[in-house]
């Protein structure tokens, strides 16, 4: 099996599968509503701007190892929380999360296997080094989600 297809089939499960630490991003925030979402503890973000960084990482290493540019015109910002609370907005957010998933491991389980260990244009760091720290990032903020959601 590839380095990209174990790559990408631990994205997908930290997601939706059955990861080695037992708890998925979309289980917690399928059972989280807006008023949820939106809650604080003391200073710290709230889940709708954690999953608003989640999308905006993705989509930020998608574009690298694609050799875009990282910041594009329409882009929301990074952590960015509505004005509107709704619920609509919230699964609307869900839903970019979810087309922000797929694009990632299709991103990743596509990417040319020569090029993992070569530096990404205009980057210091190769590919293998971007995707890892996507698979590092997403359970660090996952854990704080399950808190939020447990003391919020």
């Amino acid at each position: 099996m590839s380095t990209l297809i174990v790559l990408s089939e631990s994205l997908q499960h930290i997601y939706h599968g059955q990861p080695w630490l037992e708890v998925t991003v979309m289980e917690h925030l399928q059972e989280t509503d807006a008023v949820q979402a939106s809650k604080r503890i003391g200073g710290s973000h709230n889940i709708w701007e954690l999953v608003n960084h989640l999308i905006w990482w993705n989509k930020n290493v998608i574009r690298k190892l694609y050799g875009e540019a990282p910041d594009q015109d329409g882009d929301l910002p990074d952590f960015y929380f509505p004005e509107n609370h709704g619920e609509n907005n919230w699964q609307a957010t869900l839903n970019r999360l979810e087309h922000s998933i797929t694009e990632m491991v299709e991103t990743v389980r596509n990417f040319p296997e020569e090029k993992l260990f070569t530096p990404v244009p205009n980057t210091q760091h190769n590919a293998y080094y971007y995707i890892q720290g996507v698979l590092q990032h997403v359970p660090y903020h996952l854990g704080q989600i399950v808190l939020l959601r447990k003391y919020a």
